[in-house]
């Protein structure tokens, strides 16, 4: 079972849609590891494209020398990075452009994880349209069940902690 983390829009606020909300899995990339030009390119993470780029002209001219061997084995190091952080990379800039994560859930695809954080968070979603699913009663749920209402002590998990009083 995979994990999402769910992203809104910069400009939503408590009143849009769950449509503009977007889930992002937190597992391995495994379309990078084998093709990290073509991912970055996809996910449109430039600078990261760049520095691909600045890389491997650096191991080309060093298979140029007599390292011919260092450098065929060092272009599989961006696959395994992007293998293994790829889509935390995409996240961070989600983050960076002003999305802000509403919450995590868990399903075996995307289409599971919206109707599972939809149950969760106690939001009706109508099969054919889910336009009428608003940001705002997931505020309202977020805000009713955190960890710090009726101004009690914080929880680890599933289990709350003791007042030490």
């Amino acid at each position: 079972m995979n994990t999402y983390n769910i992203y809104m829009p910069p400009q939503s606020g408590p009143a849009s849609d769950i449509a503009d909300a977007i889930y992002l899995p937190d597992n391995k990339a495994w379309v990078a590891g084998f093709l990290p030009p073509i991912w970055l390119i996809w996910h449109r993470l430039w600078w990261g494209f760049a520095i691909y780029i600045a890389y491997l002209t650096i191991l080309f001219l060093l298979a140029l020398t007599a390292w011919k061997l260092a450098a065929i084995l060092l272009t599989a190091i961006p696959g395994i990075y992007l293998f293994l952080e790829g889509h935390e990379l995409v996240r961070q800039r989600y983050e960076n452009k002003g999305w802000w994560q509403i919450g995590v859930v868990q399903g075996n695809t995307e289409e599971d994880a919206i109707l599972r954080y939809a149950h969760k968070s106690s939001i009706q979603v109508s099969p054919t349209d889910d336009t009428d699913v608003s940001a705002d009663k997931r505020h309202q749920y977020l805000k009713n069940n955190s960890d710090q209402r009726n101004n009690q002590p914080n929880s680890i998990g599933l289990f709350p902690m003791d007042d030490p009083a």
